[in-house]
């Protein structure tokens, strides 16, 4: 790989944004080597099990100018943050490996300039470069059970392609960015969180439609103790038996959605989408197919799930016509299941495999 001409200016964040961004040679290690073990101490000190300052030497730093290209954000000539793209994977990707990807390794930002923003327009800046470079997109892996970060990393548009062991039992989870401009109501799955909890009681205003979406798994009034106990032990891919997500309307920001993948069987690889619920003020403009899709991908391509079930009580007819849209065969009936409305209805049971899903999606 060729060495950077350290002699470039590099290229600004943003034209409101005097930090700019540069590719750096060799000569800039001692630099590199400071970040990242005060990076490292700083996620010691606040109990983060995902680096140590012991672990990067001078050395290592060296051979990074052999295998990747490295990048210093600067603030005049001061380092403010850091991060390398390299153009293979194998340790964290496995079988999943493309060298036609970018992946980014090694995102630090320096501790004045952390909580200001700096990371994201970094990742956003690697996303640009990655197809500047000619490279199909960008990707990235982060240590699974930290799920806060890795619910910072899905808003920012990255989806989530599957885990892996690092080594020695270090499970990552694997990322990579997409953006689809064209779609005014594009929707993000992001893990919940208690930041969701008064969204979802507010879509929550009776008993009969509590139960319409969730079943008997959370009773009316749905209160914060409820939605506590249904976060424990979630969203950990690799180990937890269910997955939840708050849909977030990219072009807006707002979460508009709640889906969650349960009852995930490892062994027999199955699983079942349940509490699937849209934001009534963003009915009718496809948001729950959105949604919808993107959980059969994380459970099909991410998880390579075999099988996917649900459930639909048998008045929705606009829920039905969606699932069977998406593939979902009707395969049974429970007669009379529950009562809604002062009267018994039944819930249709239907399901999709990961050949009938691979076939429709292509």
């Amino acid at each position: 790989m060729a060495k950077p001409d350290t002699g470039e200016n590099g290229e600004n964040l943003s034209s409101q944004d005097p930090i700019r961004v540069e590719r750096v040679g060799v000569d800039r290690t001692e630099d590199i080597l400071r970040m990242l073990r005060a990076a490292a101490q700083w996620m010691v000190d606040n109990g983060i099990r995902q680096w140590s300052p012991d672990q990067f030497t001078a050395q290592e730093i060296e051979g990074y100018f052999d295998q990747r290209e490295v990048y210093l954000a600067l603030d005049g000539e001061t380092p403010v943050g850091l991060f390398t793209l390299q153009f293979s994977d194998p340790q964290y990707w496995g079988n999943k490996n493309d060298d036609g990807f970018a992946y980014l390794h090694r995102l630090t930002v320096s501790g004045p300039y952390r909580g200001s923003g700096l990371g994201e327009q970094m990742i956003m800046f690697a996303a640009k470069q990655a197809l500047k470079l000619g490279r199909k997109g960008l990707r990235l892996d982060t240590v699974s059970h930290n799920v806060k970060l890795n619910r910072y990393y899905q808003s920012l548009g990255f989806r989530y392609q599957g885990t892996n062991d690092a080594g020695g039992g270090r499970l990552v989870n694997l990322y990579q960015y997409h953006e689809n401009s064209e779609d005014p109501d594009n929707i993000l799955l992001r893990y919940f969180s208690a930041a969701d909890f008064p969204l979802l009681q507010s879509w929550s205003l009776s008993p009969d439609f509590l139960k319409q979406w969730a079943g008997p798994s959370l009773t009316y009034p749905l209160d914060d103790e409820q939605l506590q106990k249904y976060m424990e032990n979630t969203n950990h891919p690799a180990q937890s038996s269910l997955l939840i997500y708050s849909a977030m309307h990219r072009g807006s920001g707002k979460v508009v959605g709640h889906v969650s993948l349960s009852q995930i069987n490892r062994e027999d690889s199955n699983a079942r989408i349940s509490r699937l619920v849209v934001d009534p003020q963003f009915r009718g403009r496809g948001i729950g197919t959105r949604m919808l899709q993107e959980t059969l991908r994380i459970g099909f391509a991410g998880l390579g799930l075999h099988r996917l079930s649900l459930g639909v009580f048998d008045f929705n007819t606009g829920a039905r016509k969606s699932y069977e849209a998406a593939g979902f065969v009707h395969e049974g009936t429970q007669r009379e299941a529950a009562l809604i409305g002062g009267r018994y209805v039944d819930c249709l049971e239907m399901s999709l495999l990961d050949r009938e899903w691979q076939e429709l999606t292509g």
